[in-house]
């Protein structure tokens, strides 16, 4: 492919590995029986004379299709045995069912579990309602389980609540496990684990804990699972050094690390370039017999090409062929990623090209990668050379590849040319599909074509396409955009009747638009019709109307609205956040800390930027004495700051030039049994040197090492803080 590239980040040329011994073995043919029809096994259908399976036949017949992946015709059987007077048989017909629910067949399913009847098991109910929770039909599940013959079991409400925390329900989540210990239902690990994964996402990690820690009280341990979920939210949170004291800690609750717990704690290393440490840790699973295997190095480069850090991600890629693992297409495809996102498309090019020469040959994730990049940079010509280069090497694009582009030009506004790509899927043996036809939408949306959005809306079923939830959203957001309000309002009526009720998301189109265009009222009624409708306002809802009511000077609103809150929905900690620094930042501290209580009352706890807004809002007038009142009530909630916390107090307070008062709140974190660590001298330091006190910040910096507190290479690291 011809274009201008320039280097590329040196990668290494890996040896391929020498092929696996592979030994074939011979299946033998099944042998074929015949059974003679007689009158007892015929049937009339139609006026002709068919073969009626019954009894034994017919069930061994639905297993062997059920085996053999052949899901129509089992469901065509399942409907003629439950004709006759025998019941089909449960085994493959839980099987069945749960094939048809993967499939996004809920219809057929319920079809099945119907032909049951009293037949079916706890385990058919447990795959109904797994399926139900899978396709977000949550109400679905809730009245299967209401319905069930048999007392729900653990495998009943684990679904359930996953789906619920999965759409940000936690509250629901809650209520269901409260009801699952109200029926004398032991939750199970995974259970707490689901609760875990979601606490820690919610809430941080060290609310996770409390969970953690009530679990042998309920006669459940944690295992490995739960750790590695309590490991990996330490990590997201940048508290590697917590995550490894856990690490040390799992052969006393008798738990062996897995890949997956090595996984995040490598990538935080190679994130904040600690390769010491990440090196002795990869040393520490070749010894556990846990060597990191091409998986792992592909989810830390993965990892870091996310973060823009790519070239962090080459010197992880440098260090597979040390550990024996090999480089291969998905490896290189998030290096060409990576650069494409940081726009080094050209270098990006340059790495495509050499692919063949370390052995690999790009997939069509790989070339649609490149065409994704070359399309954010808008370069048109070298998007059909790639494509020509494609069809070359025997890698045609798919209707993925097309929808990236199609995305792209509509984003860019070239509505028309995305068109012409659409009318050209057909000659490439692509057919459009939802995403396509929701990217046009989007695109004569964003261009103010709601007229001709309209009519493509009307038109999709005529092209075999049925809107789902995001068509109605993005044609939605159109019509708000224009105030027609009417046509909005229609079109959610529409969406009731169509079976496809509207979700978090419709709601907080409608009330965004309203937000912007300061119709706050409106938007509030819109808050608690959406509650009325079951539909509970999620943390993005709160944080939308909060942002809206504070950038309008509404800070009252703001607190009336996030203090009446009911139980089932709980704004998330970036609401709380928000809310805080606002008020604090307005100089309003006691506000503020009033904020912070009922952000704790709704089982919240504050984390760094909670603790450094309210920093910044002490003015240069409060003083020694302004910080200390606000730490004593901080403490009074029942709140102990760590170090991290008075880490980020004391920056907020050395950035307001008031060194003096972090050293008064310093003599109160010792007082109060919390340690200091580095990065606390550090902050005082720079705060001396900034506000000019020169001689003692390096009296205290000579004082510190000499006792060993840090490292005598930091007066020369430093040493620019004080000329």
């Amino acid at each position: 492919m011809a274009m201008s590239t320039s280097s590329a980040p040196l990668l290494p040329k890996p040896a391929l590995p020498a092929p696996p011994n592979t030994r074939f073995l011979s299946t033998p043919k099944p042998r074929s029986t015949r059974r003679q029809a007689t009158a007892d096994h015929l049937h009339a259908e139609d006026g002709k004379w068919r073969r009626q399976p019954s009894g034994r036949g017919a069930n061994r017949r639905l297993r062997g299709l059920v085996q053999r992946g052949e899901i129509d015709e089992a469901l065509g059987l399942v409907d003629s045995i439950s004709r006759g007077e025998t019941c089909p048989a449960v085994v493959p017909c839980n099987i069945l069912i749960k094939r048809l629910c993967s499939g996004g067949r809920i219809g057929d399913a319920e079809r099945v579990l119907a032909a049951l009847g009293p037949s079916a098991t706890i385990v058919t109910y447990n795959t109904m309602v797994n399926g139900y929770c899978r396709a977000g039909r949550i109400e679905d599940a809730r009245r299967l389980i209401d319905a069930m013959p048999f007392a729900p079991d653990t495998f009943t409400f684990n679904p359930l609540i996953r789906a619920l925390c999965v759409r940000g329900r936690v509250p629901e989540a809650l209520a269901v496990f409260d009801d699952m210990l109200h029926r004398g239902c032991s939750p199970s690990v995974v259970t707490y684990s689901i609760l875990l994964d979601t606490t820690c996402k919610e809430s941080g990690y060290r609310q996770g804990m409390a969970l953690l820690n009530e679990m042998p009280a309920k006669g459940c341990e944690p295992d490995i699972v739960t750790y590695n979920v309590l490991i990996n939210a330490m990590c997201n949170e940048g508290d590697v050094d917590e995550a490894c004291k856990v690490l040390s800690s799992l052969p006393s609750h008798g738990c062996k690390p897995d890949a997956v717990t090595y996984t995040p704690l490598l990538k935080s290393y190679c994130t904040s370039e600690r390769w010491k440490e990440a090196e002795e840790l990869l040393v520490t699973m070749a010894r556990n017999k846990c060597a990191p295997d091409e998986v792992t190095f592909n989810t830390i480069v993965t990892s870091l090409c996310q973060k823009g850090l790519v070239d962090l991600a080459v010197r992880v890629v440098d260090q597979m062929s040390e550990h024996g693992c090999v480089p291969d297409i998905v490896t290189y495809t998030s290096i060409i990623d990576g650069l494409c996102n940081e726009k080094h498309v050209d270098e990006a090019v340059e790495l495509l090209n050499r692919l063949r020469s370390y052995g690999c040959k790009p997939d069509r994730v790989t070339y649609t990668t490149i065409l994704k990049g070359l399309c954010i940079a808008a370069r048109w010509e070298d998007v059909e050379s790639l494509l020509a280069e494609m069809f070359r090497n025997n890698c045609p694009p798919n209707e993925v590849t097309f929808n990236t582009i199609i995305s792209s030009l509509c984003q860019k506004g070239l509505v028309d040319r995305a068109i012409k790509v659409t009318e050209q899927m057909s000659e490439h043996g692509c057919i459009p599909d939802i995403v396509t036809y929701n990217c046009i939408l989007d695109g004569l949306c964003n261009i103010k074509l709601i007229d001709d959005a309209m009519k493509l809306f009307r038109n999709m079923q005529s092209y075999g396409c049925s809107p789902d939830i995001v068509t109605y959203n993005t044609v939605l957001k159109g019509l708000c955009s224009v105030d027609r309000w009417k046509d909005a309002e229609q079109l959610m009526a529409n969406m009731i009747h169509m079976s496809c009720p509207p979700d978090e998301v419709t709601f907080n189109t409608i009330i965004t638009s309203l937000c912007q265009k300061g119709l706050l009222l409106q938007a509030i009624e819109v808050l608690r019709i959406m509650a009325e409708k079951g539909c509970m306002p999620n943390s993005t809802t709160y944080s939308i109307v909060v942002d809206a009511l504070l950038k309008g000077g509404n800070t009252q609103a703001a607190l009336d609205l996030l203090s009446g809150v009911a139980n089932g929905c709980t704004p998330d900690m970036h609401t709380y956040n928000t809310v805080i620094s606002n008020i604090a930042k307005a100089g309003k501290i006691e506000e503020a800390l009033d904020m912070l209580q009922v952000m704790v009352s709704k089982g919240l706890y504050p984390d760094k930027t909670t603790y450094q807004s309210l920093a910044y809002g002490l003015s240069r007038e409060d003083g020694t004495y302004g910080a200390i009142r606000m730490l004593c009530r901080v403490q009074d909630m029942g709140l102990s700051p760590d170090t991290i916390s008075y880490n980020a107090i004391l920056l907020a307070i050395c950035k307001n030039w008031r060194t003096d008062v972090a050293i008064d709140c310093f003599a109160h974190m010792v007082s109060n049994g919390c340690m200091p660590d580095e990065s606390t001298y550090m902050t005082l330091l720079e705060g001396l040197a900034y506000e000019g006190f020169l001689d003692e910040a390096k009296e205290l910096l000579h004082n510190l090492c000499s006792r060993g507190v840090l490292d005598k290479s930091l007066i020369e690291e430093e040493s620019h803080y004080f000329k």
